[in-house]
């Protein structure tokens, strides 16, 4: 068996169809079901049962899957080991940045890291939403501090960054910051909700804290959306430390909306277990771990609270 053999049968296995793996590897359709097939033979085994359109796993093809993980993981491992050892500087870093994260902790670690490696060029893009698991997923990014939406067909390993509170806010004299508390849900509805674009390319990419039923704008940027909701045009959810020079003068007023599904945005620092990692990136890795644990002893030293260690992700 081999390398390219198991890359290709662990995408298919995570994406769900051949198509969408040699999409994702960059191979043609054909190339990629040759390669599963002749594993398949040598192994003298199937691997997916094909009589449906998604490529569904044999039990055998389940046990094999564990296994043949670990190998391609350690194998990654083993290339960013000796790319360390070689000291061999990549000339790009590439890290993708959830839009409500809080920058001048990341802005320190690149400055860090620029200064200690002054070839290194870092290219920082902002992601909404699922956006970063396709940052992730398409090898657009290297690293990404997000959410974990989207993040269910990736191999990755996370750690701790942030908490984000997302408060829904409006302008003072918002019609539905005046019409007392709690907010009727048919006026937040008869108001627009100004939400963010999903940056990811999946036509069912999901949503975060928009009512159902309800007026909308959609911006692509933070920035836009406290400006759109600063101008009265409309109410929604930003992230408290956006919001908290507003909410302290009195421009904007914190609303109550049950509706919100999630209060707290928790960020991770991720990236992919089944690619070899540039001594760049594996240095602002650490600090991002870093960091993230920093924050978090912090947290729990003001609630008198032990640090967490930790969070697993779900499969």
């Amino acid at each position: 068996m081999t390398y390219d053999q198991l890359v290709a049968f662990l995408a298919v296995a995570g994406e769900g169809t051949f198509l969408a793996a040699s999409a994702r590897l960059h191979k043609s359709q054909p190339a990629v079901s040759k390669l599963v097939r002749n594993l398949e033979d040598e192994l003298g085994i199937e691997l997916f049962d094909r009589r449906e359109y998604r490529a569904t796993l044999t039990d055998a093809g389940r046990r094999f899957y564990e296994r043949a993980a670990a190998v391609i993981e350690s194998t990654e491992g083993l290339r960013s080991f000796a790319k360390a050892l070689s000291g061999k500087v990549e000339p790009i870093l590439r890290l993708a940045v959830e839009a409500v994260a809080p920058l001048a902790p990341i802005m320190e670690i690149c400055r860090a890291a620029q200064m200690r490696y002054p070839s290194v060029r870092i290219e920082l893009g902002t992601e909404r939403l699922s956006g970063a698991a396709d940052a992730l997923r398409d090898n657009r990014a290297d690293l990404v501090v997000a959410t974990t939406m989207g993040m269910h067909s990736v191999q990755v390993e996370m750690a701790p960054f942030r908490g984000v509170r997302i408060l829904p806010v409006a302008r003072f004299d918002h019609p539905v910051a005046t019409s007392g508390t709690p907010i009727p849900a048919a006026v937040l509805r008869g108001h627009a909700q100004v939400i963010l674009r999903d940056s990811a390319q999946s036509a069912d990419a999901p949503s975060l804290n928009v009512l159902a039923g309800g007026l909308r704008w959609t911006v692509t940027d933070v920035a836009a959306k406290k400006e759109v909701i600063l101008a009265g045009m409309g109410w929604g959810g930003l992230p408290e430390h956006v919001v908290a020079d507003a909410l302290a003068s009195g421009e904007l007023v914190a609303l109550q909306v049950p509706e919100f599904e999630a209060e707290v945005m928790e960020l991770f620092a991720m990236r992919r277990r089944d690619r070899a990692h540039g001594v760049v990136a594996q240095a602002v890795w650490e600090e991002l771990k870093r960091n993230g644990e920093t924050a978090a002893a912090a947290v729990a030293e003001r609630r008198g609270s032990p640090p967490r260690r930790g969070t697993k992700r779900r499969r």
